[in-house]
């Protein structure tokens, strides 16, 4: 008789795990583009790329003639409404000596009036000096690294970009990786995992931590995933090719058996896999086919967790050189 012939597998008693592999670029993780909120004419650069720089440090100095010029009208007002006040103040003193008191009343209105114009001018005065100050003068917002200068001293601020482009080494290097949804759920926060990174002709492993998962927005309401993974190493300075590879077991809740995906079938809303029952006769033994329904819990590409049905022991059909039916003789052999 020419009985089918089937290949078996047996299932494993332990957690699945899910292997991830994935590229990206490493990126200061604290980095910053500044210029002249005003966009004034760069008057002098005072760093270089790559010079390390100091929080509040000068970068750039900006003028501006008309800024300047209105600071200094605005100063020669509040010098003429002082003489105002002056002049006035002599004649609230002339009107009291006089006893002249519809004059007296008169000039102290005018004198609080102007007393008030005085008070707003110097607010003014003083609010256009600290913003001169501020926009003389472009800082460092923190301590970092100049990685890029495109001021151009004569033109405007950011006419070709950014004036300055500054980095901080000291929060690491950071790149982001597109993950799929199975895998992001089992990522721990704060986990450790060596990344490869590529320096030239050399590849060097170093330490990272995984800092987050994001989630973007995709059309038609759909989203993809990326996590976060930095890095610190004072050899790195940013642009580096870099690759992880992550091997993530399932959540003990989610144990079973693990079993090939290619075993496992479907009819309906029910899985079911084939297992190979032996019968003893008085002619020999003979292997049967038998359909054993399963659920199925947590999968990755090659392997789906199996909830009860099915022992370690079991063999289960692999594969088949023909359809198989339930309850059917088959030949059995141990998949290589």
């Amino acid at each position: 008789m020419n009985l089918p012939k089937v290949w078996v597998t047996f299932a494993r008693q332990e957690a699945l795990v899910h292997a991830f592999y994935g590229e990206g670029v490493l990126k200061p993780a604290l980095e910053a583009s500044i210029s002249n909120k005003s966009g004034w004419e760069i008057k002098e650069i005072k760093v270089a790329e790559g010079d390390s720089v100091k929080k509040g440090q000068t970068l750039v100095v900006y003028a501006n003639r008309e800024a300047e010029n209105r600071y200094l009208d605005d100063r020669v007002q509040l010098k003429q409404q002082q003489l105002v006040i002056e002049g006035l103040q002599d004649q609230y003193v002339e009107a009291s000596r006089n006893n002249d008191d519809p004059l007296t009343r008169t000039v102290k209105r005018n004198l609080e009036s102007a007393q008030m114009t005085l008070e707003v001018q110097q607010r003014n005065l003083d609010s256009l000096k600290e913003a001169l100050a501020a926009e003389r003068e472009l800082k460092a917002p923190f301590d970092g690294t100049v990685k890029k200068v495109n001021a151009v001293e004569g033109m405007s601020s950011a006419t070709v970009g950014p004036d300055i482009q500054l980095a901080s080494p000291k929060q690491g290097y950071e790149m982001q990786i597109p993950i799929p949804s199975s895998v992001s759920r089992l990522i721990k926060i704060g986990r450790e995992t060596e990344i490869q990174v590529q320096f030239a002709d050399v590849t060097e492993t170093m330490s990272g931590v995984i800092k987050g998962v994001e989630t973007e927005a995709l059309d038609e309401g759909t989203t993809s995933k990326r996590f976060l993974i930095n890095v610190k190493n004072e050899k790195l300075r940013g642009g580096e090719q870099a690759s992880v590879r992550l091997s993530i077991p399932s959540p003990d809740d989610e144990g079973g058996m693990i079993v090939p995906n290619e075993a496992i079938h479907r009819e309906g809303n029910e899985n079911y896999v084939f297992v190979v029952e032996e019968k003893k006769g008085a002619l020999g033994n003979t292997n049967v086919a038998r359909k054993v329904y399963v659920q199925t819990g947590d999968a990755n590409e090659r392997e789906t967790v199996v909830k009860g049905a099915i022992f370690p022991d079991a063999p289960i059909i692999l594969k088949s050189n023909k359809p198989i039916q339930d309850g059917e003789r088959v030949r059995a052999n141990k998949n290589s």
